[in-house]
């Protein structure tokens, strides 16, 4: 039981890192769409931070951002808490 609450972990962790590079391929994208070069640079970096000067520029690229950014918080939800039962599961195992 222990070492499949650490796999969910570990899958989470890796889902939220898959979606954190795709809302930052997506927001650049978008940012190209609308033509700011120092706002691309923040995209890449921290996208989540830009997604509501996305939404004046190209829309359907910042709805998309969006839905990430809620895939992004998800897994992050779900590795902390599987990551906070892989720990009381492998501390009362010993």
């Amino acid at each position: 039981m222990p070492t499949s609450v650490t796999f969910i972990a570990y899958v989470a962790i890796a889902g939220a890192a898959g979606s954190w590079l795709l809302g930052a391929y997506l927001a650049d994208r978008a940012c190209a769409r609308i033509g700011t070069r120092r706002a691309r640079w923040l995209a890449i970096v921290w996208w989540p931070a830009i997604i509501g000067q996305l939404r004046q520029g190209a829309a359907a690229d910042a709805a998309k951002a969006n839905k990430v950014l809620v895939a992004f918080m998800a897994c992050v939800l779900v590795a902390a808490a599987a990551g906070a039962a892989a720990t009381n599961l492998h501390r009362i195992a010993k």
